[in-house]
This record gives structure tokens, sequence and C-alpha cells, in this order.
């Protein structure tokens, strides 16, 4: 008879918290199902079956952070105590163990993953509450998650000690907690065990029907979330972004202006989102005083879909042909966060559930640009420029080969395409009078190296990467377009660029367009000339060099190592890190168009600036025209520019092997 009340009380009460679990789940996977289809989800399920294995079990990019290694244990742990949590409720409903329940491995195991999860959660209480860094919030809602995990673990402990102890059945050395407790309750009487294990273990049922109620509805979502996002994670290039279909007569709208305009894998990013403010810390905007958070973002995002979703799935019900819901930039995004993001992708490198924050960005800048018809002036002034000239400055296109000098540099047209690679000069490098230093470097290595290469001088364009970044899809479209017909008027089937950005949309983005080559960055084709013994730096340099990733080198294409092999390939070279380096690399304030945008707070390559001057170096190594420019005058802010003197990465190898050249 007890054991039938017991079960129906149970059913009753933790019944309640599965139902209210399920409906949770259910709404948010029908929230999902309003927004629009995302088909670069699908196929390579080995890939992904395999992604979800190392990334949500054995939680890869989790424990890259050593703060993470608390979020393993307390993963691992709670696995582990919901398999003997089976147990513990059957027990208590039905009077039955498992057959291994009693076994001294079982009791070892549960002991040791509790312990486990109990020390993890006072250091992350202690570092949310009492450290309190810059990337974690005080939260309520989180303290309320660890209370009720503690309170499950002591719960188990309690109850089970109590009922050792009244059936005189003590686990020993196995599991020496329970042991002890059950020790402690030696000389009780049996009446006053049973209460005090019934209570445990109805305290225990109601916290975790709270869990269960509290979990979808928490940033403990990503609990689920994170496995999908994991799954279902983008793996063509990293940072790539989607082409919109311009010529399609029935789209009004271009750009994200309503919730439901993102995909439905942009806003499951938010129920994945864990909320460790990983993204927050290593976000440049963040970081030099921008109203931008890729954190909150992700978070606006998956509130207002929530709140919306409810309205959304009733105009679906009702056969609405178009649905509408409340404007992104009324009350949920503003303007000037939107434009302070660079594109760095350094939240999204941070990230440990996938989450993909720059695409959203991006879908926003198309809003504004492309349907409301809003930028601040200094991008408007970019895209007339841009139009005009087909570069940022505005300077005339007839100048594009004025770095040449005297360099006996061929183009396309005198060679008739026969030329086995062109050499993209790129907008920095054509018209930035720094940056055309950084051409005629690369050209030098090009002629020493007797590569076959030509230049498209006028006829070449802008490869239209900062239009697109700014959110000008139509404006890029155009380059692609234009670039695209010239590069098989020649014949062009290879590629070199010195500008990472036109490597990056070249290599990974044109493609979608039809064109296809093979694209080498200068530092990639370099190396490959060291490497043959084609070129041979014999003057020492004499300098301590710290080298700056670029983001469109390093996070986006994954080239860190090019780089520094020519670095150390020259003598008289002494190779420094800054604190901040390869994947973690800080930006430096030029990408997603934020070397022509006005900027609010610190200036990003101030900050920058000031941590390679703390490496001691005497030269900043870059390998991009455009942090070039902003390396430069970050030390000029700091008054350091005689003391520490920029220079591209292939300008320091031309001069050691410039008798050579000569």
């Amino acid at each position: 008879m007890r054991f039938a009340i017991q079960l129906i009380l149970f059913i009753l009460v933790f019944g309640t918290g599965v139902f209210l679990f399920a409906t949770a789940v259910v709404d948010r996977y029908k929230f999902l199902r309003v927004a629009q289809e995302d088909n670069a989800r699908t196929g390579r399920h080995g890939a992904r079956i395999w992604s979800f294995i190392t990334n949500v079990l054995l939680q890869k990019k989790v424990i890259a952070e050593p703060s993470g290694i608390g979020h393993l244990f307390i993963f691992w742990g709670f696995l582990v105590l919901v398999f003997g949590d089976l147990d513990f409720l059957v027990y208590h409903v039905s009077g039955w163990h498992f057959p291994w329940a009693g076994m001294a491995w079982y009791l070892f195991m549960q002991e040791m993953f509790s312990l486990f999860v109990i020390a993890a959660i006072i250091v992350a209480a202690f570092r949310r509450y009492i450290i309190r860094p810059m990337r974690t919030e005080p939260t309520l809602e989180a303290g309320l998650i660890l209370g009720l995990i503690t309170m499950l673990v002591v719960t188990y402990f309690v109850a089970t000690g109590a009922e050792m102890a009244e059936r005189g059945v003590f686990p020993g050395n196995a599991s020496p907690v329970l042991n002890g407790i059950a020790h402690g309750f030696q000389g009780t009487s049996a009446g006053v065990l049973t209460i005090v294990a019934e209570i445990a273990f109805w305290v225990h049922v109601l916290c975790l029907t709270a869990f269960l109620y509290v979990i979808p509805r928490s940033k403990h979502s990503h609990m689920m979330g994170a496995m999908a996002n994991w799954y279902f994670r983008r793996y063509d290039a990293p940072g790539k972004l989607r082409k919109l279909d311009l010529e399609d007569e029935q789209v009004e709208e271009f750009g994200v202006g309503q919730i439901h305009q993102f995909t439905w894998k942009q806003l499951l990013d938010g129920y994945a989102c864990t909320e460790c403010g990983r993204c927050h810390i290593n976000c440049p905007a963040t970081l030099s005083g921008k109203p931008l958070s890729p954190r909150n973002v992700i978070l606006k995002m998956k509130d207002t879909i929530t709140a919306e979703g409810p309205g959304l799935l009733a105009q679906m019900a009702a056969g609405a042909e178009t649905l509408s819901s409340q404007p992104l930039f009324e009350g949920v995004f503003t303007e000037e966060e939107v434009w302070a993001c660079t594109t760095c992708r350094a939240c999204e490198e941070a990230c440990p559930v996938a989450n993909e924050h720059v695409q959203d960005i991006i879908d926003l800048r198309r809003y504004l640009v492309l349907t409301e018809g809003k930028a601040s002036p200094e991008v408007n002034k970019v895209f007339q420029n841009l139009e005009r000239q087909s570069n940022e400055w505005g300077i005339s296109r007839r100048d594009r080969a004025k770095w040449v000098g005297e360099l006996p540099v061929k183009t396309m047209a005198e060679v008739d395409g026969q030329a086995e690679y062109l050499f993209f000069v790129g907008t920095a490098a054509s018209f930035d009078q720094r940056g055309q230093k950084i051409a005629q470097a690369f050209a030098k290595i090009l002629l020493a190296a007797g590569v076959d290469f030509a230049i498209l001088a006028e006829e070449e364009e802008s490869d239209g990467d900062s239009a697109r970044r700014l959110g000008n899809e139509f404006l890029y479209q155009e380059f692609v377009e234009r670039n695209i017909e010239t590069f098989r008027q020649y014949g062009v089937k290879k590629i070199i660029t010195t500008d990472p950005h036109a490597y990056n949309t070249f290599k990974n983005e044109y493609p979608d367009f039809g064109f296809e080559a093979e694209v080498y960055h200068a530092t990639e084709f370099a190396v490959q000339l060291l490497q043959q013994g084609r070129l041979q730096p014999t003057v020492a340099l004499n300098q301590t060099v710290t080298y700056h990733d670029s983001c469109y080198l390093g996070r986006y294409n994954g080239i860190y190592d090019a780089p520094r092999l020519i670095l150390q390939a020259i003598p008289g070279v002494k190779l420094v890190e800054m604190e901040r380096h390869h994947n973690k690399s800080m930006c430096c304030g030029a990408g997603g168009g934020g070397m022509f945008k006005e900027e609010t707070g610190t200036r990003i390559n101030v900050l920058r600036a000031e941590q390679a001057i703390r490496t001691g170096a005497t030269v900043i190594g870059t390998a991009c025209p455009y942090c070039m420019t902003m390396m430069n005058d970050g030390t000029k802010a700091h008054g350091k520019e005689e003391e520490i003197q920029t220079y591209d990465v292939v300008e320091l190898l031309a001069m050691s092997i410039a008798p050579a050249a000569e």
C-alpha cells in the first residue's frame, strides 16, 4: 500500500515536471519552424556525429579554456548521477533496486562523480559570485540551477545514508561519504530514519521537478540546444556569408528586420548559448567600449523569438500569407551595436557551442542598407567611392597601377592572358601609399623567384569584400560579376594576393557565383618559393618581430604558420608573440569595413598596438595592408612609431633578398 501511494504521488509530481519540460521543448521547436530554411545543414553525417562526440560528449571546445574543466566535471557527473538517480527513484516507489546498485564499483563511481559535481559547483559559485570576472553575470537564475544540482546530490546522500543505517548495511571504503553518513545515523530509531529518508526523497523529487521546469526556460536550454548546434554546424569555410538571391522578384525585403526572417539555425544558436561570456571577453568591440556584445546579440534573438513565437504560430495557424513581428530595430537592436562589429570571428572561435554570430550581424546590416537605405555618412561615402572608382578611397581608377613605377611588371592585357598567375593587388595595396610598398615588395619577390605573373592594372576592380561586410550585397555582387568576367576573359586559373580579404572572398565566396580558381595568399606562396629554393634570404635584419595575425588570414582560413615560417627564414629575426596570438589574436579594427567607419570608445587598433608594444619588439609584422595601416596608426597614437615600426612580412622578406632581387 505504501509503495502504491508513493508511486501515485511520484507520478503526479514528477509527471507534472516532465509535462512542463516537454511542452516548453515542443514550443521552442515550433518557434524555430517559423524561421527561414537553411539548406547548408545537411549531409556529412559521419563528420556531424564525430563533432557531436568530440564537442558534446568529450567537451573538447569547452575545456579549451581552464574554466571549462569544471563544466566537464559537472557534465559527466550529471550524466552519471542521472543514471544513478534512476535506481534511486525506482527503489523509493517500488522497493526494488537494480542488481548492480549495491556493488562496490557502482557505489564508488556514484560517489566519486557526486563529489566532482559538488567541487565544481563550489568553484563555479565562488567564481561567479565572489571573483566576478567580466565574462560572467551573477544572476539569480544561475544560482538557482547551481542550488538545485547541489540539492539533488545532498538529498541523494542523506536519503541513501539513512536507509543504509536503517538496514544496518554499511558500504565501507567503496563509498566513504555514504559510509560516514550511515554511521552518523547509528543509534537513531527506525521511525526517525524512515522520516528522514522520505523527506530527503521528496525534496529530491521536488528539486528534480523544478529542474525540469527551469531547463528549457533558462540558459540551461543549452543542455539540448548545444547538442543540436554541434550536429548542425556548418562545414564549409568559416565565416562564409550566405548569398542573397537579388533576382527573386517576390522578395520585398533583404536582410533581417524581423525575428522570423532569421534561419532556424540562427535562432537555434540562442537556445544553445551557455551565456559563458567567452565571446564577450574576446570581442574587440566589447573590449574597446563599443555598444556591442556578441553574447547579447544571441540572447536578444533568443528572447525575441520566445516572446514573438506564440503570435507567429497563431498567424501561421490562421493561414497568414506573410508573417509579422516586432521590428528588430525598434527596441531589440540598435544601429550602433550592429555597425560596431569588425567581423573578426573572435566570438565564433571562442564559442564552446558553435554559435555563428557574424552572419546574424551581416543580415541585420543588409536590412539597414538594402531595405531601409540606412547607413552612416562615412559608410555611404565608401559605397559611392566604390561605385564610381572601384576603391574605398575614391581615388581615380586610372591610378590603380601607379605603384608599379619602374618595376618590370606586365599586365594581363600585354601578355594576352598568357601568365600562370594573376597577382591581384587589391585596393589597399594599389591606392594607399603605405600599402603600395607592400605591392612593390611582393612584386620584387615574384620577379626574383622567376614567377610567371601579371596584373590587371586599370582593369582590376574591387574584390567587393568591404561592400559585402558593410551590408551592401547588391554592390558586392556587381563586383563579383565584373571580376569573374575579367578573370574568364584572360583565362585566370591561379590568383595570388597580399590582401586576406580578397583572398577569403575569392577562395570561399566567389565559388557560389560560379568561379573557382587556385587562390594563394602572398605568405603561402612565398613559403612555397622558400621551400623550393627559389628564394634565398641572406641579409640579416637583426630585428625582434612580433607578428599580428590577420583575422581573415587566420580565423577565416587557418593560415597561422606561413607568415611565421617566413620570419623564421630571415637571418637576424627573433620572433616574439603577443599575449593574444594565433586563433586568439585580437583584431586590428579594420575588418567589416571598420577601417572606414568612425569609432566610438577606445580605438581597437590602439589597444592592439599596446599589446604589441608590451612585447618589447622593434618591429610589428603584418600580412594584410589594412592591418598595416591600423597598426601604424596605433603605434603613432602611443607615440612609439620610432621605437617599433610596422612592416608587412613580405616586405621583410624582400629586404632580406634585396641584393639577389637586384
